[in-house]
């Protein structure tokens, strides 16, 4: 065993460049085999990603497919432009555990209603709607699945890397964590690098430690070719938060 490996890596003499001729003074020096921003995560990481996926649900509509979360034990969180009104909630059916196992197989998904006449709230301006979700068997949605806490008091900041729960095209539940950085902040939103696709509307976007810093919303298009994309934005949950006041749950 060479022990001095073990603790402080191979050095250049011992190591022998298969990538051709010429040095390359763009890479950092004196860091171990950190190339370029270092990418360690506690392996909690992975725990707390799995964690707060529970929380996160496919929507069902009548036509496609979008995302949401629970934010309450009975209060679901999604975009104004999925439910833009009573009738487009009442139609939904949330789809908590849509998934592919570990092993390959489908899990068993749980299906719950919404009770728009019971609690109904929409903001166009913000791109949120919150509704309430019908208990069964005397339980809540949140009783099961848990539900995200908005009232942490963290918030994005510009290189920061977020983190997309998400149903892209109404497909199996997927995460998105690389290539992810925060570009630009405004009053109410942040922008983005994180990957994202239709159905992911209405998706938590997380920062390292899964706390939702905002709801994701639309793609946004480059200045110089309106058909390309190059990044995409999510509403400030602290915007959304002084506007919906005491109906998200400290």
């Amino acid at each position: 065993m060479k022990a001095h490996w073990v603790m402080s890596g191979t050095g250049p003499q011992e190591f022998i460049w298969q990538g051709g001729e010429g040095n390359h003074p763009e890479m950092p020096t004196g860091f171990g085999a950190v190339i370029g921003s270092q990418n360690f995560k506690e392996i909690w990481w992975l725990e707390a990603a799995l964690k707060a996926a529970r929380s996160v649900a496919r929507v069902k509509l009548p036509a496609g497919a979008a995302t949401g979360f629970l934010v309450g034990p009975d209060l679901f969180m999604t975009n104004h432009h999925v439910f833009e009104n009573e009738d487009d909630a009442r139609s939904a059916i949330l789809q908590f555990n849509y998934r592919l196992s570990v092993d390959g197989d489908v899990a068993e998904r749980d299906e719950w209603q919404c009770v728009p006449d019971s609690l109904f709230k929409t903001n166009p301006e913000l791109d949120y709607t919150l509704v309430r979700v019908q208990q069964k068997e005397n339980r809540s949605a949140a009783d099961v699945w848990g539900f995200l806490n908005l009232r942490h008091g963290a918030e994005a900041h510009v290189n920061q890397r977020v983190n997309i729960i998400q149903h892209p095209q109404g497909r199996f539940q997927q995460i998105a964590f690389r290539d992810n950085q925060v570009k630009a902040i405004g009053d109410n939103f942040i922008q983005y690098l994180t990957d994202t696709d239709y159905g992911t509307s209405g998706s938590p976007v997380f920062d390292d430690w899964f706390h939702v810093v905002a709801l994701h919303n639309m793609r946004v298009p480059d200045p110089s070719e309106p058909y390309r994309w190059y990044r995409n934005q999510g509403y400030k949950i602290e915007a959304i938060l002084a506007d919906a006041g005491a109906l998200i749950p400290v």
